[in-house]
């Protein structure tokens, strides 16, 4: 569970429900799915000062779009500064055009939201949206307690629903339905006692957070219980490790062969940003599903944007290695690129198998959230290049003989390989 789960559970009061505190989602709305589920969509109530004050914000946050459209026409020449600003421009728009999703988000769901209820497997679903995705919490039938509905005496925090249900969980008050009239209020109670027989009962004390079921049973079956697999941790020997460094050696090949200097070198170590975003993504899918519709454009914005600005760094301080002083063209940039193409392959192949036997087989997805997977290339990335730009200094100090460029090229591999064996130890 994520810690802005844990903030919102201690904020409302659920932190300890412990196995049986909501389970807050953002998913896809989908009718009942067996024969036995309840599915009901509820009125929603809507405030016409509320979507126009969302419309209003929404407006007013699209006209940086224009704005930015326009320093973009005016930047046409060849130069790496007009590159640099247009893509950094463009990956800030990306990340703009996310919270302006949410801001649409908001407004759809004020003009034509709804609030639906679905119970299954002695669970409660509620959920808050537009049609076809929303995002609520799932309550245990266990904890679920005296349904009633309310329509004086309304606490401030659901003045906006008007008329409700209300029903008792662990000692907190939810709420369900707005602007519900007394007839479909009281069909739908009906429904619910008859789906929860429990609620009558007293209401169940919790004086600490319950393990989770495996935990109980291995406390009362220790001798029959056998502990589930444990991913044995990586070693330097491993196949990804080994594909690591295989990958990382490449570079010495194009210093031996192809005469790659300094310049190249940390051009190509900028570029592996770019792939470790890549799989980031991929990551985040995994991870998220269908959040990644939110938190991806947000990810490749301001990510997007730190490598535009990298790249500028790059060629300011090591591209006088490699150009003289020729003036950096876009051009001169891409057959720059073109020409690392063996040791980016290379890299993209190593990255891939990490991925696949790490984060899928070996099952480092479970138990992460997309918001914690967003922020993760960073440490790495920060670690390596600052690695990098130290090693770079010290080989122009040195000279930019194989001896110092081999020394460079041993100091990212051990950078490299140590943070890819703290990141999935």
């Amino acid at each position: 569970m994520s810690n802005r789960l844990h903030f919102l559970h201690r904020k409302l009061g659920l932190d300890k429900l412990g196995r049986y505190a909501p389970a807050f989602s953002l998913a896809l709305e989908r009718g009942a799915l067996a024969e036995d589920d309840f599915y009901q969509s509820l009125p929603f109530r809507r405030s016409p000062i509320a979507i126009l004050i969302a419309a209003a914000f929404f407006a007013l946050f699209t006209v940086p779009l224009f704005t930015v459209g326009g320093f973009l026409e005016g930047s046409g020449d060849d130069s790496l500064f007009s590159l640099v600003f247009m893509l950094f421009s463009l990956f800030w728009l990306l990340g703009w055009c996310s919270g302006l999703m949410v801001l649409l988000s908001l407004l759809l769901c004020l003009c034509a939201g709804r609030e639906t209820v679905h119970v299954s497997n002695n669970k409660l679903t509620l959920r808050i949206g537009i049609p076809g995705i929303a995002f609520g919490a799932s309550y245990s039938g266990e904890l679920i307690r005296n349904f009633r509905y309310r329509d004086s005496d309304i606490p401030a925090a659901r003045q906006w629903r008007g008329a409700h249900i209300e029903f008792d969980y662990g000692g907190i008050e939810i709420g369900l339905g707005s602007a519900l009239s007394s007839v479909a209020a009281q069909e739908l109670i009906a429904w619910l006692q008859a789906a929860f027989p429990q609620h009558a009962e007293a209401p169940r004390e919790i004086e600490q957070a319950e393990p989770a079921p495996a935990e109980i049973e291995v406390a009362a079956k220790p001798q029959q219980v056998e502990s589930a697999p444990v991913a044995q941790p990586l070693r330097w020997y491993s196949v990804s490790s080994v594909a690591l460094i295989l990958a990382n050696l490449i570079p010495l090949a194009g210093v031996l062969l192809a005469a790659w200097n300094i310049g190249e070198i940390m051009l190509l170590f900028w570029a592996e940003s770019a792939i470790i975003g890549y799989y980031n993504l991929l990551k985040m899918w995994k991870v998220g599903r269908w959040s990644l519709l939110f938190f991806g454009p947000f990810f490749v914005g301001h990510y997007g944007a730190f490598m535009a600005v990298h790249l500028l760094f790059i060629y300011a301080l090591f591209g006088g290695e490699f150009l003289g002083e020729t003036e950096v063209t876009q051009l001169q940039v891409f057959n720059d690129l073109l020409t690392l193409w063996p040791a980016l392959l290379g890299l993209t192949i190593s990255h891939g198998i990490s991925y696949y036997r790490n984060f899928v087989r070996a099952g480092e997805f479970k138990g992460r959230t997309i918001s914690t997977q967003m922020h993760e290339p960073y440490r790495r990335i920060i670690i390596m290049h600052m690695t990098l730009i130290f090693g770079g200094f010290l080989v122009l100090s040195l000279g930019t003989g194989l001896a110092a460029l081999a020394l460079l090229l041993s100091l990212k591999i051990a950078a490299d390989l140590r943070a890819h064996l703290k990141q999935h130890s």
